[in-house]
């Protein structure tokens, strides 16, 4: 019990003593503002920005370097948890420049929160999960 406990607060140590080094870790926020007001998350390669702004559900992909990356041979589904704690699916498809975009006709209540499953040509990249509000 008390080599548990030891390895708990050493593993704590280490995240503070190096922060930098668990902010950068896959999956984690970001440190910078999402420049389109959504929420960042790392989706394998790609840093991946959702937005929803009234029933358009809109995922913008840059590369590590920040990089628009055109999302012409990209696809994407959203499961998005919906009225009733109902799931449901919104198809995002490429929408030019580099986004995907996808319609939620259905109701939602409180926060969007959406399990986003991002494909490339040679398959799936990966998958980011998502807590936001929206401007609905």
């Amino acid at each position: 019990m008390a080599t548990l406990r030891n390895m708990v607060l050493a593993a704590g140590l280490v995240a503070l003593a190096f922060p930098a080094l668990v902010a950068a870790a896959p999956g984690h926020d970001h440190s910078h503002a999402p420049p389109n007001g959504g929420q960042l998350k790392q989706i394998g390669a790609y840093e991946a920005e959702l937005v929803v702004k009234g029933s358009e559900m809109t995922l913008h992909l840059v590369d590590e370097q920040e990089r628009k990356v055109d999302a012409a041979k990209f696809s994407a589904s959203a499961v998005v948890l919906a009225k009733g704690n109902e799931q449901r699916t919104v198809d995002l498809t490429p929408s030019g420049d580099n986004r995907l975009s996808g319609k939620i006709d259905f109701p939602v209540e409180g926060k969007i929160r959406a399990t986003v499953t991002l494909k490339t040509p040679a398959g799936e990249a990966g998958k980011g999960r998502y807590s936001l509000d929206a401007s609905r």
